[in-house]
């Protein structure tokens, strides 16, 4: 989990049709947030991925469902209200369900920074704090199959990536052609793109890099080598505000 961004408002949106869909909602029950136009925003907002877990929503077999901070039994209107809607997948959502989030708070993203609140250790989430203790049993953010596995799998396949970069600095300072150094430099560039805010599963990527010596061996022997420009660093100091340490 990551911090989000509200920085856009759907046009649908405007206050008289709130009121009409929220009236619609209260008199017939109605999904009026299953709207496409209300979809696409919330994918902008989380760049297509689940707000909580960190999913990709645009993968196949992946659904993405409007989820209701406060839930709809607890809030009835705020069913449309913007600030309330959250992108998610289905298995955040069903887990997370009619948890009252106003009685035992959970972190909203878009509110509260993870960083504050969450550590990741073992690929399992642990909470820094209650909120960020009760928001891993509501959305069940340490499922063995869905979510630590998966987490796993994406740190595994990070680490052994390091090493490559790792072998490939040192082919370039055996041998340091241009081809070499492109490959070095490309391969960096990879890295540092998996752990930005656009990348799914963000929070862990940036754990797993800045918990590396190997990434940071590399850091130094480039930066003596000249070839740590401003650009790495922006990627690198933008992926260190993701890591939940």
């Amino acid at each position: 989990m990551i911090k989000l961004e509200r920085h856009l408002t759907p046009t649908l949106l405007n206050p008289n049709k709130v009121k009409e869909l929220t009236d619609l909602f209260l008199s017939t029950g109605e999904s009026v947030w299953n709207n496409a136009e209300l979809k696409d925003a919330l994918l902008i907002l989380s760049n297509n991925k689940c707000a909580y877990c960190e999913c990709d929503l645009k993968e196949e077999s992946k659904y993405m469902e409007v989820e209701h901070f406060e839930n709809k039994k607890h809030s009835p209107n705020k069913v449309i209200i913007w600030d309330n809607l959250l992108p998610a997948c289905k298995r955040c959502n069903v887990s997370k369900g009619a948890h009252d989030v106003i009685t035992e708070p959970i972190i909203n993203p878009f509110i509260a920074n993870p960083q504050d609140h969450l550590q990741l250790q073992l690929y399992r989430f642990r909470g820094k704090t209650s909120l960020g203790s009760q928001t891993i049993d509501v959305v069940d953010l340490n499922h063995n199959e869905r979510a630590v596995l998966k987490r796993f799998e994406i740190g595994d396949a990070l680490l052994n990536s390091i090493n490559e970069l790792l072998e490939k600095l040192n082919l370039y300072k055996e041998n340091p052609i241009t081809r070499r150094k492109n490959r070095l430099l490309g391969h960096l560039e990879g890295i540092l793109l998996e752990c930005q805010e656009y990348a799914t599963y963000t929070a862990t990527t940036a754990t797993i890099l800045h918990s590396s010596p190997e990434y940071y061996e590399v850091v130094e022997e480039l930066k003596k080598l000249g070839f740590w420009t401003s650009y790495f660093e922006y990627l690198h100091d933008n992926s260190k505000s993701f890591i939940l340490t």
